[in-house]
């Protein structure tokens, strides 16, 4: 960590660069700067993008350090973090548009269209159970092993090598034994989201991504893709000891796997987009990408005793749903996004870490500055 703080805080030093930046804003949004520009400086975090708006307007946007140990071009609006695990709203609201659209069915076994999955097992006995279906793995109840859990070597390769295709990696996930009965019980499980990926692939014959930007193109999200351009080098990368973190998914080589629930790349405004469509109840502008039914599945909890619904954390007031979440984390890029539906303001931040030994007390730093801006 000394060494890195050596090499770039001569150059983080004068690295805040403003995007845009609302006149007049809250000391609350203030402490969220504040709090980044310590991270910065202290050597924690390598680059970072916050936004903080309310319905259609931006209080507060604001890039911060540079694209990466070896980069020293400062981060823009423009620049692309790998989001981790706040890939998975993104990838629900891809499932419900498909649903809406007839193209699948939610509450159907996957075997039908991935019959690997016809007879699985569960750990520790030699009876078959039933397949999951697509409900169960969004909300994590598909039984698939978890990476919260205890992953061995064997089955952390499935959703970390990113030389393998989605095909490939499902087939593997396939061959892994139940950790429960489907339905039954709640693991998070970023291969339960790999596998709902290729449902989808599968039953409409096209590539997750292609399937994806049925939802990001209506919403205008122009750098928001599990596949950024390896010519574009406008891309931050973390570090681990001093040098960027091979296991970002865009360093690999060759990049086949779009993990479904953890590899999108974005931006804070494209990612202030699908935060507006929810705080707009489905709509953005003049389109309706998710109908008002489907918007009230997308957003609801189908399982007693977890606050973890279709690809969020939800948090319930008077048996309503008043804020979703997520945080994400994969190599030693973070991202964090929070909506409140009653304010209708919501706050994304996306950073680097210059060391994943840092990640816990920089994550916690800057979760509570985001729930200053929210005015929690």
């Amino acid at each position: 960590m000394n060494q890195t703080r050596q090499l770039f805080l001569h150059l983080l030093s004068f690295c805040f660069a403003v995007t845009s930046l609302s006149k007049g804003y809250s000391s609350e949004i203030d402490e969220l700067e504040t709090n980044l520009e310590n991270l910065l400086r202290n050597g924690s975090i390598l680059g970072a993008q916050a936004l903080v708006g309310e319905g259609d307007q931006f209080l507060y946007e604001k890039s911060f350090g540079v694209r990466s140990a070896k980069d020293p071009e400062p981060i823009n609006a423009d620049t692309q973090f790998c989001i981790g695990s706040c890939s998975k709203p993104f990838a629900s609201a891809t499932l419900f548009v498909l649903a809406q659209n007839n193209q699948l069915s939610l509450n159907t076994p996957i075997n039908r269209w991935l019959p690997e999955f016809a007879k699985p097992r569960i750990v520790g006995s030699e009876t078959p159970t039933r397949s999951p279906n697509l409900l169960e793995l969004l909300a994590h109840r598909g039984g698939i092993y978890s990476q919260k859990r205890g992953m061995n070597r064997r089955q952390a390769r499935w959703i970390r090598d990113f030389r393998l295709t989605l095909e490939e990696a499902v087939n593997g996930i396939a061959g892994e034994e139940l950790i429960y009965k489907p339905g039954t019980e709640y693991a998070y499980s970023g291969a339960g989201y790999c596998v709902l990926g290729r449902v989808a692939e599968v039953a409409l014959g096209q590539s997750f991504e292609t399937l994806f930007q049925r939802l990001a193109q209506p919403l205008q999200l122009e750098r928001t893709t599990y596949f950024p351009d390896p010519e574009d080098p406008n891309i931050a990368t973390g570090s681990i000891k001093g040098n960027p973190n091979p296991a970002t998914p865009h360093l690999s080589a060759p990049f086949h796997l779009p993990l479904i629930g953890g590899s999108l790349y974005s931006t804070a405004r494209d990612t202030s987009r699908f935060a507006r469509m929810i705080l707009e109840r489905g709509r953005f502008g003049d389109r309706t990408l998710l109908e008002p039914e489907i918007y009230k599945n997308y957003l609801s909890l189908p399982f007693a005793g977890r606050a973890y619904g279709m690809g969020w954390t939800i948090r319930k007031e008077n048996n309503r749903p008043v804020e979703i979440s997520h945080t994400g984390s994969l190599a030693s890029s973070r991202a964090s996004l929070r909506i409140n539906l009653d304010t209708g303001r919501y706050a994304i931040v996306f950073y680097t870490l210059t060391d994943p030994s840092v990640s816990v007390k920089t994550r916690q730093s800057v979760n509570r500055a985001i729930g200053a801006a929210l005015k929690e």
